[in-house]
């Protein structure tokens, strides 16, 4: 606990000062732009715990939505590993964020296989299903004050949750792998309870200690598919 104790005290202003900036992060062969205001991967456990998990699925011809996509950096792992790629946030920043980094490393390629979109949840996507849907999903609940709060707060009751969970039969095929990664710093207890209500399951498939925390890897799966 001392070490982050340490962090809170010294690093976390020191974070908070560097995020105010337009920064560039590397992860692997991938190059980002991380723009002030988005989710920065960097100083997260979640986005690279993600990634790496992510980074082992065989994803050849498969379609794949991330939502809440901040940077991009999933959605573009998942292209790089020759995925079809549907990726939103609602923060307008994050959405030309994104745009940005797959030009960036993707120039040259036929990116008509990805597809990014701002929406609120799945509001502005089309009604398709996807093979696997992987999120870093925003779990304080918290109302959300002003656009930098997108990525952290879901909400006092679990506005985004209930949203999502609601959504998912009509966005993941019947055997379809939903994936969400989650932190013992936030309320398991309540956001299961808001999955069940809405005939979700989670299953723990992976666990990681990174540091001080604790970080967890569910597939969610629909009661429905199975029967």
């Amino acid at each position: 606990m001392l070490s982050k104790r340490l962090t809170d005290i010294f690093f976390k202003p020191l974070i908070k000062q560097y995020l105010k900036f337009d920064t560039t992060f590397r992860y692997k062969n991938l190059k980002l732009k991380i723009v002030s205001g988005v989710f920065h991967p960097s100083f997260f456990f979640s986005s690279k715990y993600l990634a790496a998990f992510i980074e082992q699925l065989d994803l050849q011809g498969k379609s794949f939505c991330e939502p809440c996509a901040g940077s991009g950096l999933i959605s573009l792992i998942a292209f790089n590993k020759k995925a079809s790629v549907c990726c939103f946030d609602i923060d307008l920043k994050a959405v030309e964020n994104i745009k940005f980094n797959l030009k960036q490393n993707f120039e040259t390629e036929n990116t008509d296989r990805f597809h990014v979109i701002q929406s609120d949840g799945f509001e502005n996507v089309s009604e398709q299903l996807f093979d696997i849907i992987a999120i870093n999903p925003p779990y304080f609940f918290n109302s959300v004050a002003n656009e930098n709060q997108y990525a952290w707060n879901c909400g006092e009751n679990g506005e985004f949750f209930i949203k999502f969970f609601k959504s998912l039969p009509r966005y993941l095929k019947p055997h379809g792998k939903c994936y969400m990664v989650l932190a013992e710093n936030c309320d398991l207890i309540r956001i299961r309870q808001i999955a069940e209500k809405h005939n979700c399951e989670f299953l723990l498939i992976n666990e990681k200690k990174i540091a001080w925390e604790k970080n967890y890897i569910f597939e969610i799966t629909l009661k429905s598919f199975n029967n």
